[in-house]
Parts: C-alpha cells; structure tokens; sequence
C-alpha cells in the first residue's frame, strides 16, 4: 500500500504532492513554501486534506 504525501498550508487550505524523485515537482515545493513562509505547513497524507484543501501544484507549475 503506498500513500502520496502532500505539503500543505493550513492558514491558506491549500497543498501540493510530494514526488521526491521528479526535480520539477522539487521547484513547486519551494515556490509553495516560499509564498507561505510564515504560515503553518506540515506535511500531510493526501486523504487528509483531499476535499477540505485546493490543489495548486498546477498553478505553481503555470507560473514558472
């Protein structure tokens, strides 16, 4: 059984996939923990935040 982990913003609801072995996935995890710096992030199972939480990996990769 594998679990996709995520890393999410609890102050803004929003969260991004881990993949560690994808180095363009590694750029959205900085930009997101940059843009949330000072906010809660953690590092989360993706059943825990899938329908309270919004994606915005897509939009983080539209941006570069």
């Amino acid at each position: 059984m594998s679990f996709i982990m995520v890393r999410a913003c609890h102050r803004c609801k929003e969260y991004v996939v881990i993949n560690p072995a994808n180095p363009s996935n590694q750029k959205i995890i900085k930009k997101f923990e940059l843009k949330h710096a000072r906010h809660a992030l953690v590092s989360l199972s993706i059943s825990e935040v899938k329908g309270y939480y919004e994606n915005v990996g897509k939009k983080l990769l539209e941006e570069q």
